[in-house]
């Protein structure tokens, strides 16, 4: 595994985790309410009055005799991350860890929750090759079939090389196809 967790972004890719699917959005929304419900929790052994667990935990901190206010958290959990899949929007079901980030603004007894994804596949995804549409054009497959595939490749390496916009390379290297 390459250990770099990239964020989630988009909503509409899918978590396997365990036996449960989920889209990254409704993941996220059910962590947050389910983050937020926990934080809303009192402290066992107190009225329905007494202080939030939260509250104790982070707001009133006093170390001797300074006194810290913490009004926003951070946490990543679990750090090394869960055994997850993900189909991403481009047909590949990529397995690798899911780590949840969640972020806690507190503030007068009221504390708001955001939670973000963090996704590490096992495996790499493989670069894209620049000359992959071109191998697929029929250009390239009647030069493949007259044995002149290596000028196409020669010309459409050159145009890369030389800053010429991978697009430019690939029409310019068809065109000249033509007249081969």
């Amino acid at each position: 595994m390459n250990a770099k967790f990239q964020d989630l972004e988009c909503d509409t890719d899918i978590l396997m985790i365990e036996k449960d699917t989920f889209t990254v959005e409704r993941f996220k929304e059910l962590m947050s309410q389910k983050l937020a419900e926990n934080l809303q929790q009192r402290i066992p052994n107190t009225t329905n009055s007494g202080p939030l667990m939260v509250y104790k935990l982070l707001y009133n901190c006093s170390v001797a005799e300074l006194n810290l206010k913490v009004q926003r958290g951070y946490w990543i959990f679990p750090p090394e991350g869960m055994n997850c899949q993900i189909l991403k929007l481009v047909p590949r079901l990529a397995k690798g860890k899911l780590r949840i980030k969640a972020s806690l603004d507190y503030e007068a007894y009221r504390a708001s929750v955001k939670i973000d994804c963090e996704f590490c596949p096992d495996e790499p995804a493989e670069p894209e090759s620049i000359l992959d549409d071109i191998r697929q054009s029929e250009e390239y497959k009647k030069l493949a079939n007259n044995n002149g595939h290596q000028k196409l490749l020669n010309y459409g390496s050159r145009c890369y090389s030389r800053g010429k916009s991978e697009k430019f390379a690939r029409a310019t290297a068809a065109a000249r196809c033509q007249g081969w």
